[in-house]
């Protein structure tokens, strides 16, 4: 008696076990996203740029020299016109150490040629007149007024020798 209600107390929790199990594995609905028509099952047409373009991840960092072969620095930024998209200019940074504390000029980029470094197909260089290096301008980059303030209710912080400033 003793071995039937041991077996039937093992049978009893095998069922009650496996039920909890079949429980949790319960089958998801589809996935909304997977539905007809979504941007995930069309298939995404592919983009690349033509042969003459540039991309700008290529530009920046790029080695500057002189029309005789003289190394001048690197590119730091390329600005863009807001309204046509056009590049317009390019700051290069000068001297410093690995981009740090060098000094920073702004050239047109009409003035700026690119060409292909023969050492390495993959990277370009830009090429600079060194008289228009001589008289480009320094750089300096936009500045606020003011910080932001905060929020709405805090006033925007104040500039140095304004009364707010003052400790009294």
């Amino acid at each position: 008696m003793k071995k039937y209600l041991a077996t039937l107390t093992v049978s009893l929790l095998s069922i009650a076990v496996a039920g909890v199990a079949a429980a949790q594995t319960t089958t998801r609905p589809a996935d909304s996203s997977k539905a007809k028509g979504s941007t995930q099952d069309v298939e995404r047409t592919t983009w690349t740029p033509q042969a003459n373009a540039v991309e700008s991840s290529k530009l920046i960092g790029t080695k500057v020299r002189t029309t005789d072969g003289k190394d001048i620095g690197q590119v730091d930024q390329v600005v863009v016109n807001q309204a046509d998209g056009k590049v317009t200019h390019v700051i290069l940074n000068r001297g410093g150490i690995l981009g740090v504390g060098g000094e920073k000029l702004v050239l047109p980029w009409p003035d700026v040629k690119l060409q292909h470094d023969v050492d390495n197909p993959d990277r370009w260089i830009a090429v600079v007149d060194q008289a228009k290096i001589d008289r480009a301008p320094k750089y300096e980059a936009k500045s606020a007024d003011s910080a932001p303030a905060a929020s709405p209710s805090t006033p925007p912080a104040s500039k140095p020798g304004d009364a707010r400033n003052k400790k009294y």
